[in-house]
């Protein structure tokens, strides 16, 4: 009768290990991704909270894109914003198939937010029960805060 080194469990162990995290994490869909088009909003959620002071209720998140966005502002009697001011460093190197706009998400807060309630919100004099909030996702910061009375159609 012989004793098996420890080292020999302890490598059939963590194969066994292995072999069953990859089998449970490859399954379709599995974790976070359930939530695909939300997910990768979830980075800009803790500044939309911040914005609305922890006030109203999270009811809506997707990505926008920049025409979505200003013709929402638009609906909603506000300007949109200008464009950024360029770049003053070297000229980068343009890449093929880069959007010129990032990555965006809008968040919609339901609550109510009396004028200047939220800072930074177009038109500034304007009440509402709900707060909309597009940021850019990838360094987050806020593009836009819109505020209204109602939620416009096909949002």
């Amino acid at each position: 009768m012989s004793i098996r080194p420890w080292w020999r469990c302890a490598a059939v162990s963590s194969v066994a290990i292995a072999l069953a995290l990859a089998a449970a994490c490859s399954g379709p869909r599995s974790g976070a991704s359930v939530t695909g088009d939300v997910s990768g909003c979830a980075a800009v959620l803790p500044l939309a909270r911040h914005v609305v002071h922890d006030a109203g209720t999270l009811t809506r998140i997707r990505h926008i894109s920049k025409a979505d966005a200003d013709a929402l502002s638009r609906k909603l009697g506000a300007t949109p914003p200008a464009p950024r001011r360029p770049h003053t460093g070297p000229p980068r190197p343009l890449h093929s198939g880069t959007p010129s706009w990032p990555k965006a998400c809008l968040v919609v807060y339901h609550g109510d937010y009396p004028p200047g309630t939220i800072v930074g919100a177009s038109p500034p004099a304007v009440a509402g029960h709900y707060a909309l909030i597009v940021l850019r996702v990838r360094h987050p910061s806020v593009d836009r805060i819109l505020v209204t009375d109602t939620l416009p159609a096909g949002l």
